[in-house]
């Protein structure tokens, strides 16, 4: 009896130490959204065991794509899928049940799972903060603020998506810093437009 309880305090301890990130901030696994009918892992690594099977984009794909200041970050994930899509119709990569899409090593991973498909994620932090890009925390949470797109002149020219996340994080924790707004524990962002949503976990 006396080691069932102790069991269950070490368990419960351990839970709640991993449901906090190193900076303090609460974090919360996340179901991600499927793009033309295939699943898509942004910021996120995918619960469910899964074998990487090929590059979903050859390197054209993802500098093209990486150029492309028109397109809205929703547009350009319906570009991934369907350029994933067609190299599958070529024979260049196999089947595949979902893409993992690595920003900052500018990467696209064709995966399948090893058993059945699974949108439950875990989720990736910048700079110490959860970040959730076409992904939804499961886990109930208040709104703390909602932001426009913040991005520095560097990161717009730079173009790419990372440092654009990246850009918009830091400059939305010192406004934290600088108590404009409130402690927050991940952002949501719109992929339409890039606007923040500013969480704290219940």
């Amino acid at each position: 009896m006396k080691k069932s309880l102790i069991t269950t305090v070490i368990l419960t301890v351990l839970i709640v130490v991993y449901a906090f990130t190193p900076s303090g901030r609460q974090s919360s696994p996340a179901t991600v959204s499927v793009v033309s009918d295939v699943p898509l892992f942004i910021f996120s690594e995918p619960v469910a065991d899964y074998e990487i099977v090929g590059k979903a984009l050859s390197v054209g794909n993802i500098l093209k794509l990486s150029i492309d200041e028109e397109s809205t970050i929703e547009q350009k994930a319906e570009d991934v899928v369907a350029l994933a899509i067609s190299r599958k119709e070529k024979g260049k990569v196999p089947e595949f049940d979902a893409i993992i899409l690595d920003l900052e090593n500018e990467k696209a991973h064709a995966i399948k799972f090893k058993g059945e498909v699974s949108l439950k994620a875990t989720i990736k932090e910048c700079k110490g903060v959860p970040v959730y890009l076409f992904s939804t925390p499961d886990d109930e949470y208040e709104v703390v603020a909602e932001l426009p797109a913040d991005i520095s002149v560097r990161a717009q020219r730079n173009g790419m998506l990372y440092d654009k996340i990246k850009s918009m994080v830091t400059r939305t924790l010192k406004k934290e810093e600088a108590g404009e707004v409130k402690h927050f524990d991940a952002i949501i962002i719109d992929p339409k437009d890039l606007s923040e949503t500013l969480i704290k976990f219940k």
